[in-house]
């Protein structure tokens, strides 16, 4: 395949040819049933807001065997025609150490929404991100405002939800036993 040549509708791409493609691209791109999903950069915010959650993650959990990835680390979901690059994730599975690019078995994944981003991060990808049968947690983080979307996966496989405010001080990740801060998550932001 030519460096230069993307995939159309007309001429979609195999998994085979992403991941290839992907590893010489200067820019990210999801893979969605066969086509390349460009990944627009993203806001001094939302970098922020990224950092934050890596640095109190990785904080919190030292010496749990938890690794957390933020932003150029894959996820493949379920079918190998689904890869995403979530915000942030978090994975305890030891078959997530098989393959340096590519995890499969997160625990946890932060979303960091903006105006742009909103509608696919909490419906699009959710619905996606659902498949991944290890997932226990699906958090939303708005970028504009102190706002935090909790989802969680219960026992009977259903996800249920639960907004934060700033005045709630903390929200909780079930899935790690943990509670984040609204302060330390959006220090340098707002």
């Amino acid at each position: 395949m030519k460096k230069d040549v993307l995939t159309t509708s007309a001429h979609p791409m195999t998994v085979e040819e992403y991941l290839e493609f992907e590893e010489r691209s200067e820019i990210r791109h999801e893979f969605v049933n066969n086509q390349l999903i460009p990944m627009p950069g993203t806001t001094d915010y939302h970098n922020q807001i990224c950092q934050n959650l890596s640095f109190l993650l990785r904080m919190l959990l030292k010496m749990q065997g938890f690794r957390i990835f933020v932003e150029g680390v894959k996820v493949q979901i379920t079918s190998q025609r689904d890869y995403t690059y979530p915000d942030v994730f978090v994975t305890s599975d030891p078959r997530d150490l098989e393959d340096r690019y590519i995890k499969k078995h997160p625990s946890v994944i932060f979303e960091v929404m903006s105006k742009t981003s909103r509608i696919e991060d909490s419906a699009d990808k959710f619905i996606r991100y659902k498949n991944i049968e290890s997932l226990r947690n699906y958090i939303l983080v708005d970028s504009e405002k102190q706002l935090v979307e909790v989802r969680v996966k219960v026992e009977n496989g259903e996800w249920e939800s639960e907004t934060y405010l700033p005045s709630s001080a903390r929200f909780p990740v079930p899935a790690l036993g943990i509670e984040l801060s609204f302060e330390e998550v959006y220090e340098g932001v707002m």
